[in-house]
Parts: structure tokens; C-alpha cells; sequence
């Protein structure tokens, strides 16, 4: 149900967009993680603009530091999510410090203090801070009503879920109030998880930016909330819908998973992408010939099916021919399955070619099942543009950097 129309503040939105993360392996040789593919056409990124679009927060920064020219092609002038016209825009904000050489973020809170003369252009008065490397949907107005009803300086938003040593954790009174906050803790004593999603008011922002601008490294979960909580109002808000972390090929992967089973619906989500980006928007609508077999699989626009897919997502211009197979695996653009190939538990990049009667990942019989396969097999990387010769056999769980020829 859409929420109680509310009367927001002058609000900048600025999107941790990063850089690589090594768990990435191949697949981020080439670009942040925020500019992966994710179901088929659409990127990771695009989660965090479609729903700033639907809050109409119109003022976007993007903070990456790492090959941002994929990130800079997607976005665009923010055609894809109407940012554009009187009073909005999206853009891409570079490493910079003031008249000096432009030099790396020394963390997430870093890069936004390096750009706070993008937050007083755009005469904000509060900051909504977004991780771009998440699968979700949020409407941000719920965050910022609660932030402005319980009188936060910062709020943060926080999700029920496992221990796990990368994530943050906070501890809420009754009212919904932080009492207390761990950065990645051994063993945390709560279960509410940060989602790296921030509300703060501007005043008290640049004042704790400031005063943190002399450390080597300057990190949210680690330096700036606790000295939020140590001198201001810092409030949770819970957040109990789908949620997903793609920094890790199987969480990457599962994400994939959770499409095709419906857990994710990009069009009821409302999830917006730049169709202009490399031509999507100008390819014919995928084919698939009466001697293939397709079931349980996202087919883009431009695929080319004579063969078997099951229980795979496949980005435009894909082509699998005849006899090939291609098994709970995620082909980017343009990847090519030529005669009697398989392709198992396999991710593989744009451009990769698979020659005829090669094998990649397990066997089909073995990964029929892909619960039962990722408990038995490592998921294989298959770096942009490589190949993989005819009759070749790339293990499960290799990864092949981009470019190469694997024979």
C-alpha cells in the first residue's frame, strides 16, 4: 500500500556507489560492484535510484572511486529515472579535495565529506546516505517520517537477521531509539543488522565529518555513529521487507535464485533501468525455436534459444544453440553457448564464448539441482570476453580472468 503523503525536507541523496570487493573476484575486475548485472537488463544500482525515483528524492550524488566509466554510461544524465529537469539530476561525484590533485576516498564517510560542497548546492536539510550495492525495496519516506517524528539527528536502518561478521549491529530501546552500536562484532548482542541506509541532518553531519577529517580512515559504522551517539539523537528504523547483499558471488548468485522464485518481482517493485545503455532498448524480442526446452528462467530481450536453459537468467543477446545446455547459471550480454556445450552453476561475464561440446561446471546431471549443487560445488567465474575452446572442460569453482582462452 502506498504511504500517507508527507511533506519532506530538502533532502540529497547520496549513494555509496564504491569500488571492487576482492569475494568478486572477475566479475568486478572491470567495475564497482554497484554496476554488476542483475537480471538480465537491469544493474545492482538500480534498486537505490528506482527507489529514490519513487520518494521523489530528484537529487542524486554518486560517490565511486573505482573504474567508474560503467557506472557513468549506465547513469547517464538520469534520463532512466527522471532525473532530470528543474531542480534534479543525478551525478557522478570523483574523489576530489578542494584545489588539490583529485586522491582515493579514505572510506564511505570519507567520499561524502569530500563532497559536502554537493550537499550545501543542493541546500539540503538532511542526507539520505545508500549503500548501492543492494537487492531491495524501500520506500524512503517511511525512513525520513520517522526521523522527523522522533526528532532524529541520524536514523538508521536496520533488519532482523544471522550473525555475520561483515554487518554492524544496534541495540534499540522501546521507542526505537539506538542505545548502543557494534561495527562487525565478534558476538553481537543484538540482531537488528545496519543496512549501510542513513538519514542525518546536514548541521550535524558536517559538524561530525569535520571533525573526523584528519583520520587516515573515516568510516560510518566505524567512526561516524559513534560519535553520533556520543553527542546526538540517533534513532533505528526497522525494516522488515526483502533484502539482499551482493558483495559475495553466492550471496550475488542466491539473489538470482530468489527472482526466479518470485521473492523478487522487478516489475511490481517498480525497478527502473537506462535502456539506452548499450542498445538494450533496440533489441528484438528474444527467440526461442521449437526444438528448445525453457523452463524456470528470465530470458532478456535479444536471446537466441535452440538448446536447454533451466533455472537461469540470461542477459540481452545471449545465444545458446542447438544442443547446448545452459543450468542454473547467469550469462551477461552477449555470451555464446555454441553446439552441444554445457554450462553448469556458472556465471560468465559479457562477451564469453563457449565453444562446441566444452563443459563448464558440473555436469547437467549434477547440477540439477541447485541447492544440492551449491552444497557439493563451487559456482564458476568466467571473466568478460574470455573462451572457453571446443571440447575444453573448466572445473567447478575456476575462475577464468577476462580475455583468456581457456583450451
Amino acid at each position: 500500500m502506498p504511504s500517507t503523503p508527507i511533506k519532506l525536507p530538502r533532502i540529497a541523496a547520496m549513494i555509496l556507489a564504491g569500488g571492487r570487493v576482492g569475494e568478486l573476484s572477475v566479475l568486478t575486475l572491470r567495475r564497482p560492484k554497484s554496476a554488476l548485472p542483475f537480471g538480465g537488463h537491469f544493474r545492482v544500482i538500480d534498486f537505490a535510484l528506482s527507489n529514490l525515483m519513487r520518494a521523489g528524492i530528484n537529487n542524486v550524488g554518486i560517490l565511486s572511486q573505482y573504474r567508474p566509466g560503467s557506472l557513468i554510461d549506465h547513469v547517464g544524465i538520469g534520463e532512466g529515472w527522471d532525473f532530470i529537469g528543474l531542480d534534479r539530476g543525478a551525478k557522478i561525484l570523483p574523489p576530489f579535495r578542494g584545489a588539490e590533485a583529485s586522491d582515493w576516498y579514505k572510506g564511505n564517510a570519507d567520499a561524502v565529506y569530500q563532497n559536502l560542497n554537493y550537499i550545501r548546492d543542493q541546500r539540503a536539510e538532511v542526507v539520505l546516505i545508500l549503500s548501492g550495492d543492494h537487492i531491495y525495496r524501500m520506500d524512503y519516506r517511511e525512513l525520513v517520517r520517522t526521523h522527523l517524528e522522533r526528532g532524529a539527528d541520524m536514523t538508521i536502518a536496520v533488519k532482523r537477521m544471522g550473525h555475520h561478521e561483515r554487518f554492524g549491529y544496534a541495540t534499540l530501546d522501546s521507542s526505537g531509539r539506538v542505545l548502543a552500536y557494534e561495527e562487525k562484532p565478534t558476538l553481537p548482542r543484538s540482531d537488528l543488522a545496519s543496512l549501510t541506509i542513513y538519514a542525518i541532518n546536514t548541521g550535524p553531519l558536517v559538524q561530525v565529518l569535520e571533525g573526523l577529517a584528519g583520520n587516515p580512515q573515516v568510516e560510518f559504522g566505524q567512526d561516524v555513529i559513534p560519535r553520533m551517539l556520543a553527542g546526538y539523537r540517533v534513532q533505528g528504523f526497522v525494516f522488515d521487507g526483502y533484502w539482499a547483499y551482493t558483495r559475495t558471488v553466492n550471496a550475488y548468485y542466491q539473489a538470482h535464485q530468489d527472482l526466479l522464485a518470485r521473492r523478487i518481482d522487478l516489475d511490481e517493485w517498480g525497478v527502473r533501468t537506462n535502456l539506452q545503455e548499450g542498445g538494450v532498448a533496440e533489441q528484438p524480442p528474444a527467440r526461442v525455436t521449437g526444438s528448445s526446452e525453457v523452463r524456470n528462467s528470465f530470458l532478456s530481450a535479444g536471446c537466441e534459444i535452440e538448446g536447454t536453459v533451466t533455472g537461469s537468467v540470461l542477459s540481452p543477446g545471449v545465444r545458446v544453440e542447438k544442443g547446448a545446455s545452459v543450468i542454473n547459471s547467469l550469462l551477461f550480454h552477449r555470451c555464446v553457448v555454441q553446439k552441444g556445450a554445457s554450462v553448469c552453476l556458472t556465471i560468465a561475464d559479457k562477451g564469453v564464448s563457449i565453444g562446441t561440446n566444452a563443459r563448464v561446471g558440473p555436469s547437467p546431471g549434477e547440477a540439477a539441482d541447485p541447492v544440492a549443487a551449491l552444497a557439493r560445488f563451487p559456482i564458476t567465474l568466467l571473466g568478460k570476453e574470455c573462451r572457453v575452446a571446443p571440447g575444453a572442460h573448466v572445473e567447478p569453482g575456476s575462475e577464468i580472468h577476462p580475455e583468456a582462452i581457456r583450451t
